[in-house]
């Protein structure tokens, strides 16, 4: 699956992009 986001302040998302399901499944590349 692929998601884009287009924001001013990326790492607003970094946050939730390092947790549970979402980290698991960027660390598979499941989600790029």
């Amino acid at each position: 699956m692929k998601i884009d986001y287009l924001t001013l302040f990326p790492e607003m998302f970094e946050g939730v992009l390092n947790q549970s399901i979402l980290k698991r499944a960027r660390e598979n590349e499941a989600l790029t």
